[in-house]
């Protein structure tokens, strides 16, 4: 694990993580359920992204700035020798760690920490629900039963937590303790609460946002999409169980057990005190927000089209930029050659071998002709010393026989040596032009990548933008429908007020005796039997009725006035 690594993590989980919280804060998600599902959505793509960092395609990033090598090797931590025992000789060194070494080190101890805090919680919940002792208060039962008739958690009171808690996965364990079985009238919110976590399935995305943690414990970002999520889920839990339990009496309970609250590696009903007050607007407020599936499916789509060109991006360093070639000196007009001083006779005889040149296998060269004889230009010479004494020769043919062999093979050896130099600059320019077409190669490959990226993120833009085109849509469509609420909400206030209207009508007019004898032959002429008391009892229910509709018709227009 090198800084480059890390650097790429903490930038592409920190986009993800922004992503899905920013996703789950638009207007369109009002209800809480879709808000936990948006974060949900978020902690599977923070969790996928090693393997699509892993096995996707990648593009090269270069913006860390290239590295700086050593002047020197750094020195060992610890070197040193053992005296010698009975001729045996002992000596050591420990390395200096490189910098690799230390980050995996760092991450490790971090996630281990992170890891091993919910496994203890865990491994503590385990340990409750095994020592706990079923509850059979049929306070509790009861409501339970009515809850879930088929699938029924496993009910255990404990003596060692403060509050409700649920945990595992359907049909789940509910922990209750000693104090709060004393609450028979809260009985009915606490296991509708806990009843919502279980059948979402809260507490096993709580152990996956517990994995992403680990694995990116050193975002920040990380860390408030995982306190984000647990406190949107404890929303969504609330709104699931107001649809059960009256308000009023879900608050109350809320508030009786706040004072107990216990974080763990569970779910639970309570809460602190900074996140109870919020929790208690949003449950009085007398208005449940709408799902709205299409805007999430959409919010989840452009989530993962952004997080797969982000896994591509690959962070590296600069490339160290090359010292600056020196200006090529000017070149003087070349010298005629002069002719070459013989070499002496000793040299001659002593010359050894050239060495044999290593070069890439090749096939073999054609063998070279035998170098011609050496014809001399009228009024050249040769020139050879031996032992002090300069001979000078007119023609090879007046050497003297031994000078002649020498001189003739170290003109074949040179020879030699030639043909060698020349297939090391043919190998040399072959090895140049396949590491050109290379480099073209990758070029061309990286610009296809580039492409691909591109692509990627105008298709996630155009989603995103289709996206808040339909939300537009839909927020149109909302207001439409809210108008046409008020307005029938308004026509039925005014029906019930007109109805109030003829009941107390019709109550006075049953005050009169004749208007009653009327109604007694009206009836007894249809075939049914009122008797006068009834009807008396009737003109005395109408002024109450009629007032109860007009307080409903009061009320009606006043939610009118508030949806505004």
């Amino acid at each position: 694990m090198t800084i480059e690594l890390i650097v790429g993590l903490l930038c592409k989980s920190g986009v993800i993580a922004g992503a899905g919280l920013l996703l789950s804060s638009l207007s369109e998600f009002r209800a809480a359920s879709d808000r936990v599902d948006v974060l949900r959505a978020a902690v599977c793509v923070l969790l996928v992204l090693p393997l699509l960092t892993a096995f996707g395609p990648s593009v090269q990033l270069q913006v860390l700035p290239a590295a700086v090598e050593p002047a020197m090797t750094p020195a060992p931590v610890w070197q040193g020798s053992v005296t010698p025992v009975e001729g045996l000789s002992l000596s050591s060194t420990l390395r200096t760690p490189s910098p690799a070494e230390i980050f995996a080190g760092v991450w490790i101890a971090g996630a281990l920490v992170v890891l091993g805090r919910f496994a203890l919680g865990v491994l503590a919940l385990w340990r409750w629900t095994r020592t706990g002792v079923p509850v059979t208060d049929r306070a509790w039962t009861r409501p339970l039963e009515t809850l879930a008739p088929r699938r029924r958690p496993r009910l255990i009171a404990v003596s060692a937590i403060g509050s409700p808690l649920s945990w595992g996965l359907p049909p789940g364990v509910v922990l209750v303790s000693r104090s709060c079985l004393s609450k028979p009238e809260a009985a009915g919110a606490v296991l509708a609460h806990e009843l919502a976590h279980i059948r979402r399935g809260d507490w096993l995305f709580l152990a996956l946002s517990r994995l992403a943690l680990a694995l990116f414990w050193f975002n920040p970002l990380v860390w408030r999409l995982h306190n984000t999520l647990a406190s949107r889920t404890e929303d969504a839990a609330d709104a699931a169980a107001l649809a059960i339990v009256d308000r009023q009496t879900y608050a109350r309970a809320l508030v009786g057990l706040a004072a107990d609250f216990r974080p763990s590696a569970a779910v639970g009903m309570a809460a602190d005190a900074q996140s109870l007050t919020r929790r208690i607007n949003r449950i009085m407020i007398d208005r449940t927000a709408r799902s709205r599936p299409m805007a999430m499916a959409l919010a989840i789509g452009a989530l993962m089209a952004v997080a797969t060109p982000i896994a591509a991006l690959e962070v590296t360093r600069q490339s160290p930029l090359a010292p600056p070639a020196p200006p090529p000196a000017p070149q003087a007009a070349p010298a005629p050659p002069a002719p070459p001083a013989p070499p002496a006779l000793s040299s001659l005889l002593a010359m050894p071998a050239p060495p044999a040149l290593s070069v890439r296998p090749a096939p073999p060269p054609v063998p070279p002709a035998p170098p011609a004889p050496l014809r001399l230009q009228d009024g050249s010479r040769i020139t050879i010393t031996n032992g002090g004494r300069t001979h000078v020769y007119r023609s090879v043919e007046e050497m003297d026989p031994e000078i002649r062999r020498a001189y003739e093979r170290g003109r074949e050896e040179a020879a030699v040596a030639r043909l060698h130099a020349a297939e090391a600059r043919e190998h040399a320019r072959a090895a140049r032009a396949e590491a050109a077409r290379a480099r073209s190669e990758a070029r061309v490959h990286h610009a296809a990548v580039r492409e691909q990226a591109r692509a990627a993120t105008a298709g996630a833009w155009a989603a995103a933008a289709e996206a808040r085109v339909q939300a537009d849509a839909a927020r149109a469509e909302g207001r439409r429908a809210m108008a046409r609420a008020r307005v029938e909400m308004r026509q039925g206030a005014d029906e019930m007020d007109r109805g109030a209207n003829e009941m107390r009508e019709e109550a006075r007019r049953l005050r009169d005796p004749a208007y009653r004898a009327r109604q007694i032959e009206e009836n007894r002429a249809r075939g049914s039997t009122v008797t006068d008391a009834e009807l008396v009892a009737l003109s005395r229910r109408l002024p109450e009725q009629a007032d109860q509709m007009e307080r409903q018709a009061q009320r009606m227009r006043e939610r009118s006035a508030d949806q505004t």
